[in-house]
């Protein structure tokens, strides 16, 4: 047997999980930039940062060899992260060659 609701329960039951819904939502994880910690990071030449000492790659980054897309290089001492990107298809937005040093391009903080 199919139960049938009447468009006046219908309506009640949307109007009681409606307010779930955006928090459902608001509640969901964001999907984590690829990227690096290392003990430092500094400028280099232009838009370029490299990161140094005790690198960790996380949230999918490549330890080592080129690498694709967004992703960001954080110190730990002092605390500061930055966004490097892949400004077209036929260049990497950086190398990676953890534990010793990760290198950024087209970098931002």
């Amino acid at each position: 047997m199919i139960a049938r609701l009447s468009l006046t329960s219908a309506l009640a039951l949307a109007a009681l999980l409606a307010p779930a819904a955006p928090a459902a939502l608001a509640a969901a994880p964001a999907a984590a930039t690829p990227g690096y910690l290392c003990s430092s990071a500094l400028p280099d030449e232009g838009r370029q940062w490299i990161g140094l000492d005790d690198c960790e790659a996380r949230g999918g980054a490549p330890a080592e060899g080129p690498i694709q897309g967004t992703f960001t290089i954080t110190s730990r001492s002092p605390r500061l992260t930055v966004t490097c990107t892949q400004p077209t298809a036929s260049f990497v937005s950086g190398i990676a060659e953890t534990p010793d040093r990760v290198t950024g391009y087209q970098c931002r903080r």
